[in-house]
C-alpha cells in the first residue's frame, strides 16, 4: 500500500496522527499532560501549537516561524492575531483555524490550506489574498496592530 494512503505507515497498530502525538515514543500524547495530578488533563499547558514537543508555554515561538512570540505579541507582526473562524482563539492558538473538524496539523501536512478557503466578507476575493478580510474598509495590516480579535 502507497504510503499516501496508508493510515498505519510503520505498522505499529497506532495510527499515523496518534504516532506524531507521542513525540518520544513512549506511549503516551505529549499533549496529555497534568502537571498538577488531579487526574484532568490541563489543556492550555499541554499546548503545542506547532508540533515540535515544547508545549507554548515554554516555547519562544509557538508557531515555529522564526518570528518570537514576543515580538507577534507586541504587535510587531501583525498576522499573530488573526482568528480565521471567528472562535474567539488566535489562529496562532487555535489548532482547527478553519473549524471544519480537521486539525491544521492534519491539513498542513497533507497539503490543504487550513485557511486559504475563507472569505469572511463574502466579497469573492480570499482571506489570504484579500487585504481587508472583513470589508470594513481598514486594511487588515493596520487592524491586526491592535488587540482585537
Amino acid at each position: 500500500m502507497e504510503d499516501s494512503i496508508d493510515f498505519d505507515i510503520d505498522n505499529d497498530g497506532i495510527d499515523n496522527w496518534e504516532d506524531v502525538l507521542d513525540c518520544d515514543g513512549d506511549g503516551n500524547e505529549e499533549r496529555l499532560i497534568d502537571l498538577d495530578g488531579d487526574g484532568i488533563v490541563d489543556v492550555d499547558a499541554a499546548r503545542d501549537h506547532d508540533n515540535d514537543c515544547i508545549n507554548d508555554a515554554d516555547d519562544p515561538d509557538d508557531d515555529n516561524d522564526n518570528i518570537l512570540d514576543v515580538d507577534e505579541i507586541d504587535g510587531e507582526f501583525g498576522t499573530y492575531r488573526y482568528d480565521h473562524d471567528n472562535d474567539g482563539f488566535w489562529d496562532s492558538y487555535d489548532t482547527d483555524d478553519d473549524n471544519d473538524g480537521l486539525s491544521d496539523w492534519f491539513e498542513q501536512n497533507d497539503g490543504w490550506d487550513s485557511t486559504g478557503q475563507f472569505d469572511h466578507d463574502n466579497d469573492g476575493i480570499p482571506d489570504y489574498t484579500d487585504d481587508d478580510d472583513d470589508g470594513d474598509g481598514i486594511p487588515d495590516v493596520d487592524e491586526n496592530d491592535f488587540d482585537t480579535i
